[in-house]
């Protein structure tokens, strides 16, 4: 057996310390320096309010990527929950938008250092010989070239200059604002600069919501953080507080600093509508007005900010590529990690590439395409949040965001309409949709030519089949029986074996040996010998033709899943020894991804404990719709073979419910016509313990899946799994597989 490719890691040495100064770092740059003047023109005074928003919605998300970035800390973030949640498309998806929306955002950090630099040789060097854009672009590209060499250097190494300058430039900003804010309450009206000017919300509410997304991407900084989630030392608690403290650092800054410019200075036209018409010039040319040598204090703080900002998004945007590499999204070549500083070189070079060429565009295209990306992963990343918490209870969270779902889709209701006002409302609407569909249909492109075909190819190594033995009989009606448990193996191959006998159908035996990623797949040739026995004795002692199969690989789902793709079973038999652990869990993780993913027919079988040797009593309860009917279908297999009874069942919450029941049994009857069967209508305000209740006077009991919406199957599991933790008499659980236009009339 071919042994698999080693998996190389970062090393684990950042420090609550240097994540909280990364996200800071990324939080207070070009937005403050160069985008407070555009949004005060947007919105007027009312950009505090605007600033104060975004930290609230902000703080919605943060709190989604604190939970998720502490329970899964790898590098990626929110590629590594897309896919666990959506799968391999979203996922590539996720980091294609994410890769591109660091790399612009740090583009917008190098146009906005260069902007800073050619202002200082203007006003302090005097000079002029070369076009101020023409340095602008130089320093730009040069600035990210030393940035990029940095971050080669190492993770410590960048993360300690940018702690460094982190804090330099808050004590900078903190400084300006205090001489500002003074210089505005000392002035008898000074309440009047921000109320009469016309109003407080001179540009009305499109105005702040124009404002609140043009500054977005200011507060992207947390996101960063768990991007870094594979290198910090314990994850779990460090992530969230860092989450959290940048954030919130970053908002009182944002407004303390807009307040002072706007209260403190004096011009002939109101002072947010002149700020606004010096755009990312704004703040150096009034600092002179709020405190000694302000224009040459801000040009300090401007270019330290930037730099900082650069050092965290060339950092992310190598991480965002380095973690594509790895997944086969992207060539592996993305994933190596140089062995003398171990950081992924490759990943740096082509980010490196791509932050150079944006950088030559405007200023306030690249932050609004920027803000777009990133209200795009923002968006899917609230949702995932969602999806994980209903379908991932089993994932270990030290930290959990509160009211989940609400607060999530609050969120992505206020994200989806700031990005629809930021695209409609500014002059650049046209550059940013082209960039946008520009580069997602270029990532489909990629997706569908080389990311699936690379992602099969690596994923070789991670399974393997290890044994197989085929019946003689392939043709016909196909049962796959996934076997762990030794206990319970036996009773779900006569189950199996009772069911292919009235169906005239074969079996297959599926074992799936599962190892760690650490470990290489050959580790299991030591136990293979006695898996194979197992099998083979499973198979020996089937009344029907039967064969079975051992793999090798990293999860039973996917082996399961990969199994039922290869041989096409109409059916898929399962043992589940119950929950006794969490009471928002569904099935287990295993199981949910098969009955969410697997194209065929599913039964899970909850054995009572001891021998069914007689089944006399069959209870089918029934709400209606395809589960029940793949129910009733079952229990008349193995009624058939014991001449058992089968009671149909339906619980009412009045009596007006009985013509429904009525209809439902007659549905029914058609599949149980050789069947000696009775009906039972109950009323009763609680369903689940009256059936639990009808349950303890019989042998077994078929049910199918509520027949709920789509969404609501999907978010909170397929099984009235209530009603089995009150019975401890044997459960079949089925679900019928439907074609999803079928499932979507539902």
């Amino acid at each position: 057996m071919d042994e698999e490719r080693v998996r190389v890691s970062l090393s684990r040495d950042l420090t609550l310390f240097d994540i909280t100064m990364i996200g800071i770092a990324g939080m207070i740059g070009a937005g403050i320096f160069a985008l407070t003047g555009f949004a005060t023109g947007f919105a007027g005074p009312a950009v505090l309010l605007a600033f104060l928003l975004n930290g609230i919605i902000a703080t919605f998300t943060g709190l989604a990527y604190a939970e998720l970035g502490a329970a899964l800390p790898e590098a990626g973030g929110g590629i590594i929950w897309i896919k666990e949640a959506l799968g391999n498309y979203f996922a590539f998806f996720a980091g294609w938008i994410n890769w591109i929306a660091h790399v612009i955002a740090c583009a917008l950090y190098a146009v906005t250092f260069g902007a800073f630099f050619s202002e200082f040789l203007v006003m302090f060097m005097g000079f002029e010989t070369i076009p101020q854009a023409t340095v602008i672009k130089i320093s730009a590209v040069g600035i990210v070239t030393l940035m990029a060499y940095l971050n080669y250097l190492g993770a410590k190494e960048s993360g300690r200059i940018g702690g460094i300058v982190t804090l330099f430039k808050i004590f900078i900003l903190v400084v300006f604002a205090g001489f500002g804010i003074y210089r505005t309450l000392t002035q008898p009206d000074w309440i009047a600069t921000f109320t009469l000017n016309p109003s407080f919300i001179p540009n009305g509410v499109t105005g702040i919501i124009v404002a609140m997304g043009f500054t977005f991407i200011a507060f992207e900084g947390y996101e960063i953080i768990v991007q870094s989630g594979e290198e910090v030392k314990d994850p779990e608690r460090n992530i969230p507080l860092a989450v959290i403290i940048s954030l919130w650092v970053a908002v009182l800054i944002y407004i303390l600093v807009a307040f002072a410019l706007m209260g403190s200075i004096k011009s002939d036209i109101p002072s947010w509508m002149y700020l606004g018409q010096l755009g990312e010039f704004s703040m150096i040319r009034v600092a002179d007005q709020i405190m000694p040598l302000g224009a040459i204090v801000i040009i300090t703080g401007g270019l330290v900010s930037t730099l900082s900002a650069m050092n965290a998004t060339v950092y992310s945007s190598s991480r965002v590529a380095f973690a594509l590499g790895r997944m086969g999204h992207l060539p592996e070549s993305l994933s190596m990690i140089n062995e003398k500083n171990r950081t992924p070189h490759f990943a740096i070079f082509f980010s490196y590439i791509l932050i150079a060429l944006m950088a030559l565009a405007p200023i306030e295209a690249v932050a609004a395409v920027a803000d777009v990306m990133f209200i795009i992963l923002f968006v899917m990343v609230n949702s995932v949040l969602i999806i994980l918490r209903f379908r991932r209870p089993d994932i270990k969270r030290t930290f959990k965001m509160p009211f989940v779902p609400y607060l999530p889709i609050v969120a992505v209701i206020s994200q989806i309409a700031i990005g629809y006002f930021l695209i409609t409302e500014i002059e650049h609407a046209a550059f940013i949709i082209t960039v946008t569909i520009l580069w997602l249909v270029t990532g489909s492109f990629i997706y569908y030519s080389y990311s699936q075909n690379e992602m099969k190819k690596r994923s070789l190594p991670r399974k393997r089949k290890v044994y197989e033995e085929k019946p003689l009989e392939l043709e016909g009606y196909k049962i796959l029986v996934p076997v762990k448990n030794k206990e319970t193996a036996p009773k779900l191959a006569r189950l199996a074996d009772s069911i292919a006998k009235a169906k005239n159908a074969h079996i297959i035996f599926l074992e799936v040996i599962t190892l760690p990623e650490s470990t290489p797949l050959y580790a299991a040739h030591d136990s293979l010998e006695i898996q194979k026995k197992f099998i083979k004795d499973l198979v020996e002692n089937a009344s029907v033709p039967a064969g079975g199969i051992v793999k090798v690989g990293r999860k039973a789902s996917e082996n399961i899943l990969d199994t039922i793709e290869e041989e096409k079973p109409d059916l898929v038999i399962m043992g589940w020894r119950g929950r006794t652990f969490r009471s928002d869990f569904i099935l287990g993780s295993t199981i949910d991804m098969i009955l969410l993913k697997a194209r065929c027919d599913v039964a899970i079988a909850r054995f009572r404990k001891g021998e069914d040797n007689h089944i006399k009593k069959v209870l089918l309860p029934t709400a209606g719709g395809p589960h029940s009917l793949l129910a009733a279908e079952l229990a008349h297999d193995i009624a058939g073979q014991e001449d058992s009874m089968i009671t149909m069942l339906h619980v009412g919450e009045t009596s007006g419910n009985e013509e429904q029941a009525i209809h439902y049994f007659e549905d029914i009857q058609e599949i149980l016509q050789d069947i000696r069967t009775t009906q039972k209508f109950l009323v009763s305000g609680n369903v689940t313990k009256t059936i639990a209740s009808e349950a303890d006077k019989n042998d077994i009991i078929f049910i199918g899946t509520t027949n709920r919406p789509f969404l609501k199957n999907f978010l909170l599991g397929v099984f009235p799994e209530k009603i089995i933790k009150q019975t401890d008499k044997t459960v079949i659980m089925t679900r019928k597989w439907v074609k999803i236009m079928d499932v979507l009339k539902q």
